[in-house]
């Protein structure tokens, strides 16, 4: 059975929780595809193929060190229940449009992953630069001074793609939350939009939730109740375009 496993809440890292929850060999226990961050925000985390990349705040990326640490992620193993061809997609809510209609017909409240391999005109996308100050800032305070946005253009690569029922926001972002890697592993970050010349989705549900509750003392004595609905969209939703 394919569980989708996470490390934290968005919640936590909203709160800026940028503390070291486990580490990247422990997280690729459990799963091939995924997406999150590092330790103390140092960039955007893309699992593919059982790889772990860090998308540096240059848009340049690394396979991140099995010793390196994650605050928070969500990773599986890829069911490719569903395959089909997506063709030529102007922008990001056009992509999504098409994958929110796989999931009505298979059912909304589940937990999916996806792949998305195809050519691309443009990829918009971000990454962050990583905190030196403790306490950490709110992850909306890290993104108004230390995200940097980049554009890749003519580029052929993929979409790790993670999605989340509504009555789970909080836990992480409801709806789809879309990484980028280039085929060249050489390019990549957060996607706030894209356009598809061409490409083929590989999609799957997943038939639970495993969840790693931090341990750290900033964690337990966070209060998490109060973190708003505009707080756990800018973890998602930052950009210009």
């Amino acid at each position: 059975m394919a569980f989708m496993y996470q490390v934290s809440t968005l919640q936590a890292l909203a709160k800026g929780d940028f503390y070291s929850n486990a580490t990247i060999a422990e997280l690729l226990n459990h799963g091939d595809i995924g997406l999150g961050t590092f330790a103390a925000v140092d960039g955007e985390m893309v699992v593919l193929d059982g790889v772990c990349y860090r998308a540096k705040a240059d848009g340049t990326v690394e396979i991140a060190a099995a010793d390196a640490a994650t605050p928070f992620a969500s990773v599986t193993y890829l069911k490719k229940e569903l395959t089909f061809d997506l063709g030529s997609t102007a922008d990001m809510s056009g992509l999504l449009a098409k994958l929110d209609e796989a999931c009505r017909t298979q059912g909304e409240n589940n937990i999916y992953a996806c792949r998305i391999d195809g050519r691309f005109s443009e990829v918009y996308a971000r990454s962050e630069m990583k905190q030196h100050s403790e306490p950490y800032k709110t992850f909306a305070k890290v993104l108004e001074t230390d995200q940097r946005e980049f554009e890749f253009k003519n580029v052929s690569g993929s979409l790790v793609c993670v999605y989340f029922p509504q009555y789970m926001d909080g836990l992480n972002v409801a709806g789809w939350h879309v990484h980028f890697i280039s085929d060249d592993r050489t390019m990549g970050g957060h996607v706030f939009n894209c356009s598809l010349e061409e490409g083929k989705a590989y999609m799957g549900k997943t038939e639970g939730f495993s969840f790693l509750i931090p341990q750290t003392s900033f964690f337990q004595k966070l209060t998490l109740t109060d973190v708003s609905k505009e707080e756990i969209e800018s973890v998602e939703k930052a950009g210009n375009k």
